[in-house]
């Protein structure tokens, strides 16, 4: 299973870890992942070495759905 990591900082991070607990996604949560202009910006997740964004929680989701 692949490891999600979530900037606190993130836009609308409240929304978005019920969004990942609601849909049983084990994730970490970081202090700060250094994607600032992004994080801040966008809804944005790390998956191992690379970096998922949407411009809304259940965009985001999706996603994550699809590449599971």
């Amino acid at each position: 299973m692949a490891k999600y990591k979530v900037c606190k900082h993130t836009l609308n991070y409240d929304e978005l870890v019920k969004a990942l607990k609601d849909n049983n996604i084990e994730f970490k949560t970081k202090d700060c992942m250094k994607k600032c202009s992004k994080c801040r910006s966008k809804v944005l997740i790390k998956k191992d070495d690379d970096y998922i964004s949407a411009k809304t929680v259940e965009r985001l989701i999706t996603k994550l759905n699809l590449d599971t």
